[in-house]
């Protein structure tokens, strides 16, 4: 019983983590283009001391962002549904933050400079992947540590 309650406070854990996930991946998209290149400009200083200055760093930046926005969500959907139901179902948690990579490139249709892109979607749902595939690993380890244990 006392197993189950941790498990039940787990996920509500990661599901408000879940929910703030999205909700700053919602806030990064609302800002206009010139806002988000505003907010990109350190890093894009750092890569353009690296790779010289040309579009090809704002291009990496902006896609390591997509990417690592929707790997974490989607690991963070992985825990609160392993956590709320004690099992995993990576498919449902994967699929859920694809979904939501939908709804945010259809979100940026109403921002100033920003556009729905379906390059975007793909490296959303890659990252969403990638999170998946880190559950998967973290699940691995932990099994692997349990059995050594016995």
């Amino acid at each position: 019983m006392q197993q189950e309650s941790k498990h039940k406070a787990l996920a509500v854990m990661f599901a408000m983590l879940s929910v703030l996930c999205m909700l700053t991946i919602f806030y990064f998209s609302s800002k206009s283009a010139d806002e988000s290149s505003k907010q990109s400009l350190y890093i894009l200083e750092i890569l353009r001391r690296i790779l010289g200055d040309n579009s090809f760093s704002d291009f990496v930046v902006r896609k390591a962002a997509h990417f690592s926005e929707f790997a974490l969500l989607s690991l963070l959907f992985n825990f609160t549904y392993f956590f709320y139901k004690n099992k995993q179902n990576i498919f449902l948690s994967t699929a859920l933050a694809s979904i939501y990579a939908v709804s945010d490139e259809i979100h940026q249709i109403f921002v100033d400079g920003r556009a729905c892109r379906f390059m975007d979607w793909v490296v959303d749902t890659s990252g969403a992947i990638t999170g998946m595939l880190l559950f998967m690993l973290t699940c691995l380890i932990i099994n692997i540590k349990k059995h050594k244990e016995i």
